[in-house]
């Protein structure tokens, strides 16, 4: 099930590696070599835990691909939209939207 750590970009992957290893030599006293030590013994474990996220991991994508599908829907009134300064409204306004929505979700899931 390595294909959820997968997704993260190299700098995320180093970021959750540094965070887990600041838990560890805080929490046990352990050295930096030390906790990567358990970090990586404890990797397949890791990966039989993700699978508890797997319903969670779907919802998420399910709400991106709405999100982006309500996007396209807007943005498909815009192109039909033949007044320029109303094309213009659409646009603007679907952008707004799509925008403070994003944020919205953003900061949500900031929050976990």
């Amino acid at each position: 099930m390595t294909f959820v750590l997968a997704t993260l970009k190299e700098d995320e992957y180093t970021e959750l590696l540094d965070g887990i290893k600041d838990i560890l030599k805080e929490c046990y006293q352990i050295t930096e070599d030390e906790a990567m030590v358990v970090i990586h013994e404890g990797n397949e474990k890791a990966q039989e835990l993700l699978i508890d996220y797997l319903p969670y991991i779907d919802s998420i994508h399910e709400i991106i691909s709405g999100i982006r599908d309500t996007l396209d829907n807007h943005m498909n009134l815009v192109f039909q939209e033949e007044e320029i300064p109303n094309k213009m409204i659409y646009e603007a306004a679907a952008w707004y939207a799509f925008e403070y929505v994003r944020c919205y979700y953003k900061s949500t899931v900031n929050f976990v």
